[in-house]
């Protein structure tokens, strides 16, 4: 089976799609680490190209996080289970005063599909709360 469906469905932002394909890979026995690796993380990086290129906007690159999302809520317990170490952690939130948060979910839900363990401490995050998160979480 190929993993291009899932690549597809992710650069489309068809959660669908993505939930539907990657269901497909993990019944052929493809392992969850191959379809983020070998999918899900290429397909961001080609979102991410694209944007840079002008080809793809916010809201386009919010659907193609949501679709990925979609298929890292399905790999993320085979992916712990097969104890693929995570590739880092973070704690992020938006700063105290700002309640808007699009940028900091679609970096969160990038960092989060490329293997990254987010803390997300929300909007309007206190200086404090951010240095508790930080010895707490130790990112």
């Amino acid at each position: 089976m190929s993993l291009e469906p899932i690549y597809q469905a992710v650069l489309d932002g068809d959660a669908k799609g993505a939930e539907a394909a990657v269901q497909a890979a993990l019944a052929a026995n493809i392992p969850a680490e191959d379809i983020l690796k070998k999918a899900c993380i290429p397909a961001m990086g080609e979102v991410g190209r694209q944007f840079e290129e002008g080809e793809k906007f916010v809201p386009e690159m919010l659907v193609s996080a949501r679709a990925m999302q979609t298929a890292v809520r399905l790999l993320k317990p085979l992916l712990v289970q097969a104890n693929v170490q995570s590739a880092g952690k973070i704690v992020m939130g938006t700063v105290q005063g700002d309640l808007h948060d699009i940028g900091k979910n679609l970096v969160g839900m990038m960092m989060e599909g490329s293997g990254f363990e987010v803390i997300d401490l929300g909007t309007d995050v206190t200086p404090t709360k951010f240095v508790d998160a930080v010895r707490q979480h130790k990112p």
